[in-house]
């Protein structure tokens, strides 16, 4: 019973900590898509612009790993 139920909660952590990094990923690329858009001009930004476009796509492909090498430096 005790395996069933340490099972159960490994796995929800597991599910928990899959999404956290999808939409970690998800609001990278509108991130990155807000920061084009008011570097052409469609969407008033001033110097927010660049700062966005850039910071988007480490949000997109650093965060995640950096993430993922925390917890499995924490699960130890």
């Amino acid at each position: 019973m005790s395996d069933s139920t340490e099972a159960e909660r490994a796995e929800s952590i597991a599910a928990r900590r899959y999404w956290t990094l999808q939409f970690i990923r998800l609001l990278g690329i509108f991130v990155t898509f807000t920061g084009a858009m008011m570097v052409v001009g469609r969407i008033e930004g001033g110097a927010l612009g660049p700062i966005l476009f850039v910071a988007g796509p480490l949000l997109f492909f650093a965060v995640p790993v950096l993430l993922a090498k925390h917890w499995k430096r924490e699960s130890k």
